[in-house]
């Protein structure tokens, strides 16, 4: 006969009992229960209870037991176990009929987060990060590690992502995936993934030589990896016509901001106006340019009246805008 039947008996015979003793409470235990949600479980939980007096019915359903199982895991509780529980619980065992087999199983209740789901979750926010005026071929996101599903306990999951250092194209890129179920939090998940970022950036078409200036035969495009190369590349090839290289540059090579300048238009020696504003009044005088300079640049002029060295800054070819005087004279 099986210990289930023989419970069913039981619980029979404590039926018949309670016809006699009609105030009597009845506890039978389940050899198997699953139980999910709080993090304690009470005996309302471990087993079926009965009586007149549902006051005291719904005290014992309360009486908390133990912990609860981790969602998805499992313990068994022994007959000596729930009893000495009981009892530091200052439950009278006299005062029902208790019916507890020998060992009750208790279930963590469970549901899997399935290792795909975090992933389009830490892969969509890489997307949505980077904005949609990225194609979606230019954007390459690869997991890095293992993929693994999370177990959560039952309710309704809901799943939030951030970038705690942001989208990093030469390192690998952290996502990490807060996990609530019914709102309160359960844990977080930290997935690491590689992306590449494809751009059409500006590279040489020819050698072009120090301080020559880019014409559009000079320029073309080249889908590349911008994680592999250096910051400061170009992606619009019309910003170099006009501008003068500052180095050499070899066919083929990726154009940065550092190589190039703003072509000279005031050359060392040249003769210039200087103008400098003393109040709402301007003053001009006749200047001689001691470096090469281009648009907006500070470079050292001569005054020829004073023989003094100034600070200027470039406004075109022929004029120079004072900014302050230096107290050195030239030698």
């Amino acid at each position: 006969m099986s210990k289930r039947v023989c419970l069913l008996i039981l619980f029979q015979i404590c039926l018949l009992i309670r016809s006699v003793f009609a105030e009597s409470t009845v506890v039978v235990f389940d050899e198997q229960v699953r139980v999910s949600g709080a993090a304690v479980i009470n005996l309302g939980q471990l087993a079926k209870i009965s009586g007149d007096d549902e006051e005291n019915n719904q005290k014992l359903r309360q009486l908390k037991i133990g912990d609860a199982p981790v969602p998805g895991s499992s313990f068994v509780l022994t007959k000596e176990v729930i009893n000495m529980r009981l009892a530091a619980a200052g439950i009278d065992l006299a005062s029902a009929m208790w019916i507890i087999p020998d060992r009750v199983t208790v279930i963590g209740d469970s549901q899997v987060i399935s290792a795909q789901t975090l992933l389009d979750k830490g892969t969509n926010t890489i997307r949505d990060q980077v904005g949609p005026n990225v194609k979606y071929d230019d954007l390459h996101i690869f997991y890095v590690g293992r993929e693994q599903d999370v177990t959560v306990p039952v309710g309704n999951v809901a799943l939030s992502a951030s970038l705690p250092y942001g989208i990093r194209y030469n390192t690998p890129t952290t996502v990490m995936i807060s996990i609530s179920v019914d709102g309160q939090a359960v844990t977080k998940v930290g997935l690491r993934f590689k992306v590449n970022l494809y751009r059409l950036v500006t590279v040489a078409a020819r050698q072009v030589n120090a301080r020559e200036i880019f014409t559009e035969d000079d320029l073309r495009y080249e889908r590349m990896d911008t994680g592999q190369i250096a910051a400061g590349f170009i992606t619009d090839k019309n910003k170099l016509l006009g501008l003068m290289a500052r180095r050499l540059i070899t066919p083929g090579m990726v154009i940065s901001d550092s190589m190039v300048n703003k072509p000279v238009i005031v050359k060392r020696g040249n003769m210039v106006t200087l103008t400098a504003f003393i109040g709402n009044i301007e003053v001009i005088a006749s200047g001689q340019a001691m470096q090469d300079g281009y648009e907006n640049q500070l470079i050292r002029i001569k005054n020829v009246s004073s023989n003094k060295i100034v600070l200027g800054k470039v406004i075109d070819e022929d004029k120079v805008q004072v900014v302050t005087y230096k107290s050195a004279s030239a030698s």
